[in-house]
């Protein structure tokens, strides 16, 4: 990585709603995420990070219930995410024992940076995000619907209930924004809760497909 540049205010603006909706995202995926500067509005974020870098934002997140398993959140020094910092990422998530981080760019990520992610695909997990895909948390826009992610057991309930197989479940891509944010996985089903003027409430299901 070449940057350990300090932030401007506009970057740190900016990551102050990237980093917010980060800590949502994480939450909403079941970790717990201890931040003290969660808490902050602008204004202190701002005076706490003016004289920092993007490496001083990283975040962790842990799986309670002593399933102990962990993901880190990078904030990438460089606009463009490249091979150097994918191994400098490498390291940091076997000092903190984690297969699992998101990373935060700039700009879109390269085909080289793909598929030095790709390599170690088996190991690792990284998953990518552009600063502007993350501003604001798109589960809370007025006109997405509440999405629920069933567990193993509900999934085998509601096809036990309705006699369906995998296969006849609507589908959600797996690089639906919602799929990214939550972090879902192929076969994983989401109940989607829509409100209706007829019925009150309308329920549908979508299973995650690659």
């Amino acid at each position: 990585m070449e940057g350990n540049d300090r932030l401007t205010e506009d970057q740190i603006e900016k990551l102050f709603c990237v980093r917010r909706t980060c800590i949502e995202m994480l939450r909403a995926r079941g970790y717990h995420v201890q931040d003290r500067y969660d808490q902050y509005e602008l204004e202190g974020f701002k005076k706490h990070f003016i004289d920092r870098t993007k490496e001083d934002m990283l975040l962790l997140g842990v799986q309670p219930h002593g399933k102990g398993e962990k993901i880190l959140v990078f904030f990438c020094e460089d606009k463009k995410l490249s091979t150097s910092a994918i191994s400098v990422y490498e390291t940091k998530m076997n000092t903190h024992q984690t297969n699992r981080a998101i990373i935060i760019v700039d700009e879109k990520v390269t085909t080289m940076a793909h598929q030095a992610i790709e390599r170690i695909g088996d190991k690792y997990t990284m998953e990518v995000f552009l600063v502007p895909e993350l501003l604001i948390n798109i589960t809370k826009h007025r006109y997405v619907p509440k999405h629920t992610i069933l567990t193993s057991k509900e999934k085998q309930a509601l096809l036990k209930k309705y006699q369906l197989k995998e296969t006849q479940l609507p589908r959600m891509n797996k690089r639906d924004a919602i799929s990214r944010f939550y972090g879902l996985k192929h076969g994983q089903v989401v109940k989607i809760s829509r409100k209706s003027e007829t019925a009150g409430r309308y329920i549908t299901y979508r299973i995650v497909l690659d």
